[in-house]
Parts: structure tokens; sequence; C-alpha cells
């Protein structure tokens, strides 16, 4: 059987079908164009106030509307407007909530005033936690607000908002619901087109989307930051104890040579004086002998010429003078040695902190003694009349050392780096001051400072942190000032202050507790 040919009016339906389809695919390849260059715009940031922005601003270009809002749920179930797009000659309703409280809290009045009366859902989110959106309804569409059967209270509300026509939908973070974005016509109504609501539906599950990433970053950021303070503090306790077995192994050092000297030293010490009161007898005897036999053979005048008797005479008592002022220096520093290792005074207890600073002075006597490159460094001391200070001395002294070893560093790169134009590019009077006061009843002030290079304002604010050092690699831990700081801080509930100008030199100020306030009753 032959077909019948089409007449022309089924042709013309055919046509006008295929052309409603592919317009229809069209409009829906751009609406998924137009979601996709909005999405990828949203994921360029995980910075949420640049998401906001971006997102707001994008829509109202999309929908050439008078404003896009995006609307934040409090855990109370109110709410704040956190971004706004707006065309020229609107009101900010942004401004608006800041500037008039009471609008908000005329949407509450509204709504449990009206709540039998429907459709008033849209004005009692916070009453009904969040309205129809809590139960999974994803969007809102009003193409006219005075068609719509709103009462004269919530129409009274939209049009402080200025609103006319309105496209609300949901979005949700983690499914639970987060907030709004509302597309608003102001000026007329309008109606709004599936696409639409489509585009604005996917761009606000994008938005949950991009608010999840953005809150896991924050978790891993959090995270990070815990895990890098956590990891500092194992390496600052790691370096810290590093350094406490070197002070403490220090003071065994010190101790240990202290007592295998002592001994020695108290033998001979002790034994001066008898052979000295020997020597004068044997002195005395001989004076006796030349009295009562004053003829002296040959032999004994000629043996007496080859010592020099006369001369061994006035000599001998100044050799034994200095004998014993030798013996004596070597106890004084014993005695320092043993101050400053103080390894029976793991307790906090009074102590004369200028025994301290002294027995610290005597551990680097040899590196303020005179070399090739530079002079003496000289120490000037100016002590207060101070009782005696409750503190961990063994640590207080670590902090002295610490302090005292940095100044002699600083002096010595002072000197080489020739600040002043001297002869040989040598600093002439390089110095360490050392001073003491009492400044309260219960405040002891040690300040030690130096005439050297000083240190940069920048370099200023780093000096107490852990791991921060200016020397060279191996020359230095970073450790020293940031142990010491701690010491002062912690130990000590006092204060350690570095004050420095360039050119001028560098002073650290400590300042301590006279006594601890457990002490105090």
């Amino acid at each position: 059987m032959l077909l019948q040919p089409r007449n022309s009016s089924e042709k013309a339906s055919s046509r006008s079908v295929k052309l409603l389809r592919r317009k229809v695919l069209l409009k829906a390849a751009s609406s998924q164009k137009i979601i996709a260059i909005t999405v990828e715009k949203i994921r360029q940031s995980l910075d949420l106030e640049y998401i906001f922005q971006t997102t707001t601003q994008e829509i109202r270009q999309l929908f050439n509307s008078d404003r896009v809002i995006l609307y934040r749920f409090n855990p109370d179930w109110s709410g704040t407007i956190v971004s706004e797009s707006l065309a020229q000659g609107w009101l900010s309703l942004i401004q608006q909530q800041v500037h008039q409280p009471e609008l908000v809290e005329n949407v509450s009045e509204c709504s449990l005033k009206n709540l039998s009366i429907p459709p008033i859902v849209d004005t009692y989110l916070q009453s009904t936690r969040g309205g129809r959106f809590s139960q999974n309804e994803t969007y809102r569409v009003c193409d006219d607000i005075y068609s719509a059967g709103f009462s004269k209270c919530y129409l009274s509300i939209l049009e402080q908002y200025q609103a006319r026509a309105y496209v609300i939908t949901a979005i949700y973070q983690n499914q639970q619901l987060w907030g709004l974005l509302a597309v608003y016509q102001n000026d007329l109504p309008r109606k709004w087109q599936t696409d639409e609501v489509y585009i604005l539906t996917q761009i606000a599950s994008q938005l949950g989307i991009a608010l999840q990433q953005a809150e896991l970053l924050k978790q891993t950021f959090t995270q990070k930051q815990e895990l890098a303070a956590t990891l500092k503090d194992l390496q600052q306790a790691q370096a810290q104890l590093i350094q406490n077995e070197k002070m403490v192994s220090l003071g065994q050092l010190v101790a240990g040579i202290a007592h295998e000297i002592n001994n020695p030293v108290s033998f001979i010490y002790g034994n001066l004086k008898p052979a000295d009161e020997y020597t004068q007898n044997l002195f005395s005897l001989l004076d006796l002998y030349q009295k009562h036999y004053p003829q002296s053979v040959k032999a004994i005048e000629e043996f007496s010429n080859q010592i020099e008797l006369d001369f061994l005479r006035s000599d001998f008592p100044k050799l034994f003078k200095s004998m014993m002022m030798g013996a004596e220096r070597i106890r004084e520093i014993i005695l320092s040695l043993r101050t400053f290792s103080r390894l029976d005074e793991a307790e906090m207890k009074a102590v004369d902190i200028h025994e301290g600073i002294d027995s610290t002075m005597m551990i680097i006597q040899s590196r303020l003694k005179p070399t090739d490159q530079r002079p003496q460094i000289d120490i000037i001391k100016e002590y207060d009349n101070l009782p005696l200070v409750e503190c961990y001395s063994g640590q207080l002294n670590q902090v002295f050392l610490n302090i005292l070893v940095n100044a002699i560093d600083a002096l010595e790169d002072s000197i080489l780096k020739g600040r002043w134009p001297t002869k040989h590019n040598i600093l002439d009077n390089p110095r360490i001051y050392i001073r003491t006061q009492l400044l309260t009843p219960n405040q002891v002030t040690i300040r030690i400072a130096d005439n050297g290079l000083g240190i940069p304002e920048d370099i200023q604010k780093e000096i107490f942190n852990p791991f921060f050092t200016t020397k060279p690699v191996g020359q230095g831990t970073g450790m020293g000032l940031a142990i010491s700081y701690q010491i002062i801080t912690q130990r000590h509930n006092g204060s350690l202050e570095c004050i420095s100008q360039p050119g001028v030199g560098t002073e650290f100020v400590i300042r301590i507790p006279l006594i601890q306030q457990s002490q105090i009753f």
C-alpha cells in the first residue's frame, strides 16, 4: 500500500515541534553553561566572603534582577544577610539590618500574629526553625506579592524590603539547612521561568558544597596549626632538655674539677703558712750564727755570694706571699665554680644574686682576655645593696651565662665589622655593664648591657622565639634566649626585655620578684 503524503498543516506542526525541542535543548545547554561558569567562579576560592560576593554578583547579572541576597540562619533560627548584590537606586538590606534592627523584630512579630493565615510561612522562619525549607522544600516562587494572597502584615514587610517578585531557594550544608539564596525584582511583577528556578537551585546546591569544602579546609587548617604548635612545643621541649642536660653536664664537670682541684690546693694552702714560719725560723737561726760567729770561713762567704743571701733574705717573704695569693685565687675560683654549678640547689631558695653573677663571670673569664683581633673586654659592675633573692639559682646562672655570652659575641662581631674607624679597625673599649637594683620592695632588676653594634628592629621581635638565631650553622641553636625567657617568665614570674638601638648597643633587663608570690602570706 502506498503511503499518502502528509498535508501542509502536519508538516508545519512537525517543524514547530522540532524547533521547540531544539529551543528547549539550546536553552538547557545555555543554562548548564551558565551554571558551569558560575560554579567555576565559586570553586576558584575557598574564601567564603569572596564566594558570597561572587555568587550574588553573578546571579544578579545573569537574572538581570534588582537584588540578590544570601541569608544565613543563626543557631537560634534567627538570620542575617551575609552578602548582597544591588542594582543602583535601591536601599541596601545589609545596611538596613544594621541601622534598623526592628525590621527583623517586625518579621517575628508579624509571624506570631498571623500563624493561622496561609501562606504566611515566608515570615516565620525563626519561629518554625526554617519554615518549609527545613522540611526539604528547596525553593519558593512569587511572581507578584500583591496577587499572592499575602497578609497585610507580610505585605508591609515586603514593601520595606522593596520586593515585588522573588525566587528563594534553600542552601543545605551537610544536609542541614544553612540559609537562603534569594533573587528579587523590585519595581515590577516578574514571571519567573522554569530554567531560572533550575539555575538558582543548582547554584544553591554548589554553594552548599563550597560551604562544606570551606568548613573542611578550616578544620584542616586548624588541625595543621595545632599540629604545628604541638611540633614546635615538642621541638622546644627537646631543645630545652638538651640544653638542660648540657647545663647539668657542665655543672657536674665543674663540680668534679672543683672537687679534684680543691684537695691538692687545700693541702698546698694549708702548708704555706707553716712553711713560711719554718723559713723565718731558719733565717732567725742564721742571724744568731752571724751574731755569735762573726768571722766566717771562705767557703761560707763564697756560697753566700753565690746564692745572693741578702736578696734571698728580702725576696723570700715576698715569694711566700705571692704563693699564698695564688692559692687563695685558686680557692676563689673553686668557690665560684661550685656556686655556678649548684647541683645541690634544685629547689627555690634565697641566694646572693651577685655571687651567681660573679661565678658566671668566672666561667667566661677566658673569653674576656685580649686577642689578636680585639682588646680586653672590660666588665663594669654597679651592684646595689640587694637582700637575698628567692630563685632557682642554677637556672638563673644559666640565664646570666646565655646573656653574657651573647654580649661577648656581639662585641666581637662589632669589632670585626669595624663600627669605629680606629687604626687597626678594632673597637677601642669593648665593655659589658652589669647593674643591679632593688626598684620596689619586692622586685629586683638586673641589667646586662654592651656597647656593640646593637640589634636591628626586625630581629629584636624574633630573638626570644625558639630556634631563631643569626649565628652561622653549627655556632648557635637559637634556644639560649628562648630558654632564658622561659626561665625568667615562667619559673620566676618575672620579665625579660631586650632594649637595643642600632649603633649604640644592647641591654637585657631582667626583673624578678624578691620573694615569690607563693612565699608571701
